[in-house]
């Protein structure tokens, strides 16, 4: 009896022992190991997306992150299409809008928009006019994780001397128009405002004006459409006919920052890179507003995006990671504290420390802009399409060639070129 007793206290005691080691080989076999592929924490960052990829573990302890950072020149596009083609896609991965539309039509990328409902988080935190940006074929294709938006961007001084209002979210071209000839009457060498006449803000400000460079679906090329054509001859006007916007000659080769910091130019279209030099070098009080529209609102929308692959065998987790990165309020902080770039979300809450670090007047406009978001054109041959436009837009802007002929060359030389 006692020895039967010994043993059973032996057995108890060898399964307290061995249980602990059985129960921690279960714990490990249930977390995941999620591949993340990206580029723009670069040197830079590096330290910054390490510590956000702490904290996301911390939080979900059965996740683990395999950080599989590469540099932008480090052919990042061309090992990622290889990696994908040889079924060795990483979980999830980062893009540049340009790439994120060229993998949308390859269908590489996992449709987002039931792993909301399946993981409870809510979309919301991103505005609408984000969330279209980042869409493809009528579905949700990425999570859009920083970005620099495009806004207007004033002299206050030049808009009191001129006695005009301050701009507003509602303007349109017309009101800017008319604000920008007022102020251009203040003197000799001063602007009313300016942007390029170029590609890219010319396949915007057609969306404004209710056109684009394709059809919805993608199908057929609209680059001489009517709405375009008369957006081009906007653009030109106010160089050549309302003379509110200097032209090659009258610029003499000087950058429109400097026409802007010297008190030479009213409004200037650029994007929130600029913030930091212009409050370094501007001595005059200037604000900021969500660019006028037409018949529509449409701004610029430059970042980066987190998908999630089409061939992952962990989709929610891939998705909460991403969605992390892009959204929780400790990540958000990393990043302004950083400066990489900044954070999509349109909370103002979440969004505060930035919107309150002034200059420039009315900063949440920049995250207002995020409402008008588009997109370039979903096109595997998006740097051919961008030559040819932008090669006749330049001869229209200067004077060898009219909008329409412009236009019209340009869908001529693209329909001959690009495969849709």
């Amino acid at each position: 009896m006692k020895n039967w007793y010994s043993a059973l206290i032996v057995m108890v005691l060898m399964c307290c022992l061995v249980t602990p080691l059985f129960a921690s080989g279960a714990a490990e076999d249930d977390v995941v190991t999620i591949k993340y592929n990206n580029f723009s924490a670069g040197e830079t960052n590096a330290a910054v997306l390490q510590e956000m990829i702490a904290l996301f573990e911390a939080e979900n302890p059965n996740i683990k992150i395999e950080n599989e950072a590469m540099g932008y020149g480090d052919n990042y596009w061309t090992q990622l299409v290889t990696r994908i083609a040889g079924n060795d896609a990483p979980d999830c991965f980062e893009l540049n809008m340009e790439n994120f539309l060229a993998h949308a039509t390859r269908g590489s990328l996992k449709p987002l928009d039931s792993l909301f409902s399946e993981t409870g988080l809510d979309k919301n935190v991103y505005s609408e006019g984000l969330l279209d940006a980042v869409s493809f074929d009528g579905s949700l294709q990425a999570i859009p994780l920083m970005f620099s938006t495009v806004v207007l961007v004033y002299n206050m001084d030049l808009f009191d001397q001129a006695g005009v209002a301050y701009p507003t979210e509602d303007w349109t071209w017309a009101d800017s128009l008319e604000a920008g000839m007022k102020i251009s009457e203040l003197g000799d060498d001063i602007w009313g405002m300016f942007n390029p006449i170029q590609f890219w803000e010319f396949y915007k400000v057609s969306q404004q004006n209710g056109g684009g460079l394709m059809t919805p679906d993608g199908k057929t090329l609209t680059i001489n459409s009517k709405e375009n054509v008369a957006t081009l001859q906007y653009m030109l006007d106010r160089v050549y006919k309302y003379k509110v916007m200097p032209d090659k000659e009258a610029q003499a080769d000087r950058p429109e920052s400097d026409l802007f910091v010297e008190g030479k130019l009213g409004m200037w279209l650029n994007g929130v890179w600029a913030f930091n030099d212009l409050k370094t070098r501007a001595d005059f009080p200037w604000g900021v507003e969500v660019e006028p529209g037409n018949i529509a609102k449409a701004t610029h929308f430059f970042g980066n995006v987190g998908c999630v692959s089409q061939s992952t065998n962990h989709p929610e987790e891939a998705f909460m990671f991403l969605n992390f990165l892009a959204s929780n309020p400790k990540a958000v902080d990393l990043r302004l504290e950083a400066q990489w770039e900044l954070p999509t979300v349109s909370d103002p809450e979440i969004m505060k420390r930035y919107i309150e670090d002034t200059p420039p007047t009315n900063k949440i406009a920049v995250v207002n802009s995020l409402n008008y978001a588009v997109k370039p054109p979903a096109l595997e041959q998006f740097a051919e399409l961008t030559n040819i436009v932008n090669t006749k837009i330049e001869m229209a802007r200067d004077g060898l060639l009219s909008a329409q002929d412009a236009l019209d060359q340009a869908q001529k030389e693209a329909e001959a070129q690009i495969t849709l």
